[in-house]
């Protein structure tokens, strides 16, 4: 008598594979964390996702004010900020938190206790379906005491991502992302 296993089970008839009450669905669970839900509260919080704009062979586009013998960027332009290239924002909720270097990786996503402030790193997590990459930056934007973005926008802040980490479950589908800046490379805007 032979047995035939197979590798992977067939996938539910829904468009959610975990939705046999077996299995928790991740997507989503990371969307009532973030975005709240019926019973919870959202802990998300408002960032812009920065994209170069691209040429015909994928290159960002130079801004006007860069030198063209030092290639470097006027800090004061009003088109690109310093930057160097024209680029767009889209408003994206992610959660954040600061994470350590002591203990190595097991122990890099944990909640620190008070006076144990030594960060290196700070990971943004952001939905299965945020379109980011390496040349991509997060920046953080002012929000009041409630958590409401302050119009126009202040940028506080400015992360290059790191790592991005497409964490994986059900089928190797993809459930959240995680995007590792470092902390000592962001940078700080002066109000």
């Amino acid at each position: 008598m032979s047995f035939k296993r197979k590798l992977f089970p067939n996938r539910s008839q829904t468009n959610n594979p975990s939705s046999s009450g077996r299995e928790i669905d991740l997507r989503s669970e990371f969307d009532e964390i973030v975005f709240g839900g019926p019973t919870s509260l959202p802990h998300g919080k408002t960032v812009l996702v920065r994209r170069a704009r691209l040429d015909s062979d994928d290159k960002p586009v130079a801004c006007v004010c860069k030198d063209e013998l030092t290639k470097e960027a006027d800090p004061d332009c009003k088109f690109c900020l310093g930057e160097g290239f024209y680029w767009d924002e889209k408003k994206e909720t992610c959660y954040s938190t600061y994470v350590g270097a002591d203990g190595g990786l097991s122990t890099r996503v944990r909640q620190l206790f008070p006076g144990q402030i030594r960060v290196d790193t700070k990971i943004f997590y952001f939905r299965y379906d945020t379109s980011i990459s390496y040349r991509d930056k997060i920046v953080e934007i002012e929000l009041d005491t409630e958590g409401d973005i302050i119009v126009p926008y202040s940028r506080e802040s400015i992360y290059k991502p790191q790592t991005i980490n497409k964490y994986r479950a059900d089928y190797g589908r993809i459930e959240y992302i995680a995007i590792h800046c470092r902390e000592d490379d962001a940078i700080r805007l002066d109000k």
